[in-house]
C-alpha cells in the first residue's frame, strides 16, 4: 500500500554557528505512525515548491514563532517574536498553494494561525491583553500547561476526537481573531480563546491550537494525524 506523502514545513535555526533547517521529531513520528510518508520542506521559492507540491498528498503546518502581522494588515506588537523572514514567506506561500490545490491540511499551533491568515483572517497578538490570564496558554514555566477546550458538535474535529470537553496542551501567546473566509470555529477554551478552526466544505482543512504531536500516548489526539493521512490517501485515490 502506498503511503501518502505528507509535507512538513521546517524551521530555520543556527546550531554551532551553522544554519540548519529542522522540524521537531514528534511531528515526523506522528505522521509516520499514522501511515504517512513524511517529507520535510525547507524554505524554497515558488517555482521550486510548485514542483514539490505535485508529489504531495497532504501538508502539516508546524508551529513556531510569530508570523509578521503585516501579512494580515496589523502593526506589530512589541511582544511578537518573529519567525525568520525566509520561513515566514515560504510558509505563507506553501499554505496558499496547498489550499488552492486542495491538499489535505492540518495546522498545529502556529500552523492553525497560518491557515487563518491564508484565508484572510487576523490574529490576537497577545492573548492576555484580550482574554486575561485565568487560563495559562503560554508555556512560560517549567511544566507544559494543560487546560480543557470545548469541541463543537457536528464538526469534522468532533468526528475525529469526539465532542465536548477535551484536555489539551498549550504553548502559544497568539490566537485567531477575525476568522478567515471559509473557516469556522470548532473549539474554544473557557476564556473564549479560539482553539480550533476547520474548513466549512471541500478538502480536509483543520487547524488546532494545541500540540497533538507531543501527546503520543493519547489516542484522541493522535487520531488527528490518522484523519489527515486517510484524507490524503482518499484524495490521491
Amino acid at each position: 500500500m502506498r503511503h501518502p506523502r505528507i509535507g512538513l514545513n521546517c524551521d530555520l535555526a543556527t546550531v554551532h554557528g551553522t544554519e540548519v533547517a529542522k522540524v521537531n521529531w514528534a511531528y515526523v513520528s506522528s505522521v509516520a505512525a499514522a501511515g504517512g510518508a513524511p517529507v520535510l520542506l525547507a524554505p524554497m521559492d515558488e517555482p521550486q515548491f510548485a514542483s514539490v507540491l505535485e508529489g504531495l498528498d497532504g501538508l502539516v503546518l508546524t508551529g513556531g514563532r510569530d508570523y509578521d502581522p503585516a501579512s494580515y494588515g496589523r502593526a506589530r506588537d512589541a511582544r511578537c517574536v518573529l519567525l525568520d523572514p525566509r520561513r515566514d514567506q515560504f510558509d505563507r506561500l506553501a499554505a496558499r498553494a496547498a489550499l488552492a490545490r486542495g491538499l489535505a491540511v492540518l495546522g498545529i499551533c502556529g500552523g492553525a494561525q497560518l491557515i487563518n491568515i491564508a484565508k484572510g483572517g487576523t490574529l490576537h497578538q497577545h492573548i492576555p491583553d484580550r482574554f486575561g490570564t485565568a487560563i495559562q496558554h503560554d508555556w512560560s514555566g517549567s511544566e507544559e500547561p494543560f487546560h480543557d477546550v470545548e469541541v463543537a458538535d457536528a464538526s469534522r474535529l468532533g468526528a475525529i476526537v469526539g465532542t465536548g470537553r477535551l484536555e489539551v496542551n498549550s504553548s502559544h501567546h497568539q490566537a485567531v481573531d477575525l476568522v478567515g473566509e471559509g473557516l469556522r470555529v470548532v473549539a474554544r477554551s473557557s476564556d473564549g480563546v479560539v482553539e480550533a478552526v476547520e474548513g466549512t466544505g471541500g478538502p480536509f482543512l483543520l487547524g488546532v491550537q494545541w500540540h497533538p504531536e507531543r501527546l503520543p500516548g493519547r489516542p484522541r489526539h493522535q487520531a488527528l494525524f490518522r484523519a489527515l493521512v486517510e484524507a490524503a490517501r482518499a484524495r490521491r485515490a
